[in-house]
C-alpha cells in the first residue's frame, strides 16, 4: 500500500536515494533492493492511518519505577 504522494521505489530511484547518502549501489544491488525497501517504506506509510488523537508529545521520560 503506497502513500498517495510517494512514489514507487525503482532500482534508479533507490540508486539515487543511496547516492544522497553518500553510499555507494551498483545497479544490480538496487535492483535486487528495491522490493524490499517498496514494502518497508510500505509499513511506514501505513503509519499514516494511526490515528494519534489528543495525546499530547512527551518531552521527557523519567524511567524510574513507581511502585
Amino acid at each position: 500500500m503506497r502513500g498517495p504522494n510517494r512514489p514507487a521505489i525503482s532500482g534508479e530511484r533507490l540508486k539515487d536515494m543511496a547516492v544522497n547518502a553518500r553510499l555507494g549501489l551498483d545497479e544490480a544491488r538496487a535492483a535486487a533492493l528495491s522490493p524490499v525497501a517498496e514494502q518497508t517504506f510500505a509499513m511506514l506509510d501505513g503509519l499514516d492511518a494511526v490515528k494519534l488523537g489528543d495525546t499530547p508529545p512527551a518531552f521527557s521520560f523519567d524511567a524510574r519505577w513507581k511502585g
